[in-house]
């Protein structure tokens, strides 16, 4: 007699998944947050929580821990993963251990702009209340009583996705007599949407203006400003919407070689309040690299660089120009080499009763460019610090809609109207900023157009040196300037 005995047939054992097995995170302990708040960790969490697998749980507690160091409130952070509470196989606790950056921060230091000096101290808040956010209250005070006071707040993770939330509010009073011949007072604000990667900017702006006219120093009751200054001295309302986008890959925010920037900027005003216009500004630069590195910089660099820029008027105000405080300005040793601060475009006649030189009146159009190459000074001890040899041609012109819009001489009147200048630098980029010493030859300038001589500038951080000397007939200037970054 035979017997037969059946088996129950195993179940094929789960293939290994590339992101390991099932893991999820069961509970989160918070280490040193004496002020920041739970919910600042939660929110950077979120994709964690969502992970299944200890692959991904791993990889997206990685990308948390950068994201709690973009927030700049931390001086360390270690996560780590231990044995769950529950005692469940597949879930694992999570304790975060950060330490605390300092929460206040006081600043003062003193600025000039070339022609003013002045005091200034700010007062930062960082992570106060523990929501991340940074609270900066600053206020410059300079001799010739322009003044700025300055709040800003700003928040991350607003609406609980990765963007900035940023307000400011300011006073403001620029003295403008040595250029214009007025003073602007300015109060303001404004709120705006950014994301993390810079890229995108969304504000919106209101701001109450006044221009006031420079009066005689020896009759009060009377103005020395032209005719055309006088005509904007009037109170003003503007509120705005503003975009920005912003595409930055050089390789070097101070001295770029290799890469590029492309930023757009459109504003429309006229939502509420008595000034309209809509404003659009276009820049890039291209930065290309040729032969092999020496001293960390290629053999030779190419740079081109450009800016185009455009406001108009429209509604009730189509029929004048922009308000002066919208148009732009052009010239300076840091955009046209070679020319004075400002001492491009339209400008009222010298015997108008405004400065000497004549009010720099602005313009509703404005464009320039630069192409330069870099290349290694002979000198082994100068290359290693980082100097470099430059030659540079700029181009630009600063106008209104009238010679624009003229059909028969618009392309006659671009010819004209735009200046040229030539020159040789040296160039030397440094960790706080970027300093160039160049000779310019000025091959094309109007009869107005102010030259300098000498010039230093520091921008960027409001630290300006500038010694100018007029000259429309020599077309050889030499500048120097330093650009803070």
């Amino acid at each position: 007699m035979a017997s037969t005995s059946s088996e129950t047939p195993k179940p094929a054992a789960e293939p290994p998944h590339p992101w390991g097995p099932h893991m999820r995170i069961g509970k989160v302990f918070l280490k040193g947050n004496d002020r920041t708040k739970p919910e600042v960790f939660e929110n950077e969490l979120q994709e964690a929580y969502g992970a299944e697998r200890i692959g991904q749980l791993v990889r997206k507690l990685e990308e948390a821990t950068e994201e709690f160091k973009a927030l700049d409130i931390f001086e360390s952070i270690n996560i780590e993963l231990d044995q769950a509470t529950s005692r469940k196989h597949d879930e694992t606790d999570v304790t975060i251990t950060v330490k605390e950056k300092g929460w206040r921060s006081l600043h003062v230091g003193a600025t000039t702009d070339g022609n003013d000096e002045a005091g200034e101290s700010s007062l930062t808040l960082l992570n106060a209340i523990g929501e991340a956010e940074k609270i900066t209250l600053s206020a410059t005070y300079a001799r010739s009583g322009s003044n700025t006071q300055r709040a800003t707040f700003k928040k991350p993770r607003f609406l609980g996705l990765p963007l900035f939330l940023n307000a400011i509010a300011t006073n403001e009073l620029h003295n403008q007599e040595w250029l214009s011949s007025y003073n602007e007072k300015i109060r303001a604000g404004s709120i705006s949407i950014s994301d993390y990667e810079g890229v995108h900017d969304l504000s919106l702006n209101v701001g109450w203006r006044d221009l006031l006219p420079r009066r005689d120093s020896k009759i009060p009751t009377a103005y020395r400003a032209s005719p055309s200054i006088l005509a904007e001295a009037m109170p003003s309302t503007k509120t705005s919407v503003k975009y920005v986008f912003t595409d930055d890959n050089r390789n070097n925010m101070v001295y770029p070689t290799a890469g590029g920037l492309f930023k757009y900027t459109t504003e429309i005003a006229g939502l509420v309040g008595d000034v309209k216009f809509v404003k659009a500004e276009v820049e890039g630069q291209k930065h290309v690299a040729v032969g092999p590195v020496l001293f960390g910089f290629p053999i030779l660099n190419f740079s081109l660089s450009y800016h185009v820029g455009t406001v108009k008027s429209y509604g009730s105000e189509q029929h004048r120009p922009a308000r002066i405080s919208d148009r732009f300005f052009l010239g300076g040793p840091m955009n046209v080499r070679g020319f004075n601060h400002k001492g491009i475009g339209p400008r009222a006649s010298p015997l108008d009763g405004g400065v000497a030189q004549g009010d720099a009146l602005g313009g509703d159009v404005s464009y320039n460019g630069t192409a330069s190459v870099g290349f290694p000074v002979p000198l082994p001890l100068f290359a290693a610090l980082g100097l470099r040899g430059q030659l540079f041609a700029n181009a630009g012109n600063l106008t209104t809609w009238d010679r624009i819009l003229d059909e028969k001489k618009w392309m006659k009147n671009l010819a004209d109207d735009t200046r040229v200048s030539l020159g040789m630098g040296l160039v030397w980029g440094t960790r706080i900023g970027r300093l160039e010493a160049n000779y310019s030859w000025i091959l094309k300038a109007h009869d107005h157009v102010g030259t300098c001589t000498f010039r230093a500038s520091l921008v960027r951080l409001r630290l300006t040196f500038a010694f100018a000397l007029q000259d429309n007939i020599k077309p050889a200037q030499f500048g120097l300037g330093m650009t803070f970054c």
